[in-house]
């Protein structure tokens, strides 16, 4: 068995960041979700057959913190996309959930064969990916 089982990440405003993602995740299969209403640390989590995909409010203490791609840690997150129209209607509607467009959606031929992606910002300026790729359905990819 591999995979991920799950990915949490942290966010300074989490109500804004809940909006995003209650917006983008149920469009690329993560379509439950489960709230821990801890008013401290509040944290919503959206679960899909491949695992589940949460967010929690950052501690206060690093309010003034922003992501860089390039540090220590997280680079990216990239989703599996269903198809080519999905990676552009997101493309079309990420601005409109606070989120920022990076690179439109395009192929990425030196990534793979029919790589198709878009990549993004969530609110706090997390680098995001929707892709596309011909056959990864079919072959557990």
């Amino acid at each position: 068995m591999s995979g991920i089982h799950h990915v949490i990440i942290s966010v300074n405003e989490f109500d804004r960041a809940r909006v995003f993602y209650a917006n983008l995740l149920p469009r690329l299969g993560y379509a439950a979700s489960w709230e821990h209403p801890d008013p401290e640390r509040p944290s919503v989590g959206w679960l899909g057959a491949g695992g589940s995909f949460w967010i929690k409010a950052a501690d206060r203490r690093y309010a003034a913190d922003r992501f860089s791609k390039d540090r220590v840690g997280l680079c990216e997150v990239a989703f599996h996309a269903a198809d080519r129209g999905t990676v552009e209607a997101l493309a079309r509607d990420i601005p409109t959930w606070g989120g920022t467009l990076i690179d439109a959606p395009r192929e990425y031929p030196e990534y793979a064969p029919g790589y198709y992606a878009v990549f993004f910002t969530d609110p706090d300026g997390i680098k995001l990916e929707a892709v596309y790729l011909p056959g990864a359905a079919a072959a557990g990819r």
